[in-house]
């Protein structure tokens, strides 16, 4: 169970850079004892509004990624699942074999 975890562990980490660099903010910022230039706010409001396409357009790329893990994710439960199927015949088998051993072994020893 412990390696789906790791496969997104090592997804975040590889991504690490673009998450934070969504997380940061981007705004112009005056400093507290410099005037305030008249468009300020406007320069704000195109930066916000850039900001929001920007933010838009990476939710869909991890709306897409997001998606392409859960797919894979899927899948490796699916392929895991097969494995213990095939594992259990297995220890049927053997089990029987075992099985079929004894009972050869208790036959000879009683046949004496």
């Amino acid at each position: 169970m412990a390696v789906p975890w790791l496969v997104v562990g090592q997804l975040v980490l590889a991504n690490l850079d673009r998450i934070i660099s969504v997380v940061r903010p981007a705004l112009t910022r005056r400093k507290p004892d410099a005037p305030a230039p008249p468009d300020l706010a406007a320069q704000q409001i195109a930066e916000l509004q850039a900001a929001t396409a920007n933010n838009a357009e990476q939710i869909a790329a991890l709306a897409t990624q997001l998606k392409e893990v859960v797919a894979a994710l899927e899948q490796a439960g699916q392929a895991a699942a097969a494995d213990r199927a095939a594992t259990r015949k297995l220890a049927a088998v053997s089990g029987g074999v075992a099985v079929l051993a004894l009972i050869t072994a208790l036959v000879a020893v009683f046949m004496r």
